[in-house]
């Protein structure tokens, strides 16, 4: 299968890359699966996903993929070559993902449509509430038990955020149901992430740092 993380307007870049002063790393288009969804209706996702055709090229899944579900697709906008590949295991399936960045102009951005069989809603997120949100997300998974993979090391990023008890254990915020209409400033700590696309973002961290 492959994964797109796209951007607004600008790659990321490495920290190797990245100038002595601290880089912005830009936001993240991240969308919510239809409610019509036979697996993880409702669910986030900060990746454009899916799986290759026979004898299908992952670059072609990768433009297909965009044209279909957000109505992009430029191939100059498309990272040279994959970013990394990782397998990711949960009790549903196993699938080898090759990941890819996208690059969305703004010029692109005002042409963005949704797939209404796949998107229910999208917008570009800051990429810190990207890392805030899949963390309590994870959380949230094991909690219940349900957590496919390892808890990542940059947990510490959603303390700020988070309540802790007598005890000085985090507490984790409550589940609640998902709202018809998103709205990023109040919702972002109770989007749910579809725990394939969570594993992803648990390589991509890793890859990245």
């Amino acid at each position: 299968g492959i994964g797109v993380v796209v951007t607004r307007g600008t790659p990321i870049l490495l920290p190797a890359q990245q100038p002595q002063e601290k880089v912005k790393l830009p936001a993240l288009y991240t969308h919510r699966r239809t409610s019509t969804k036979r697996i993880f209706p409702s669910l986030y996702d900060m990746f454009v996903g899916g799986v290759s055709g026979a004898n299908e090229d992952s670059t072609c899944t990768v433009l297909r993929e965009l044209q279909e579900e957000l109505n992009l697709g430029n191939p100059h906008h498309l990272s040279s070559s994959a970013l990394f590949d990782c397998t990711v295991c949960t009790s549903y399936n196993r699938c080898h993902v090759t990941v890819f960045e996208y690059t969305c102009s703004p010029e692109e951005e005002s042409h963005i449509q949704w797939q209404k069989e796949e998107v229910a809603w999208g917008e570009f997120v800051p990429y810190d509430i990207i890392e805030k949100a899949a963390s309590y997300s994870i959380q949230r998974f094991q909690q219940s038990k349900t957590w496919p993979g390892t808890y990542p090391d940059y947990d510490d990023r959603t303390k700020d955020s988070q309540s802790h008890g007598d005890d000085g254990v985090v507490a984790v915020v409550e589940q609640t149901k998902t709202p018809e209409h998103t709205t990023i400033e109040e919702d972002w700590k109770h989007w749910d992430f579809v725990p394939d696309g969570l594993l992803v973002w648990n390589a991509w961290v890793q890859w990245y740092n």
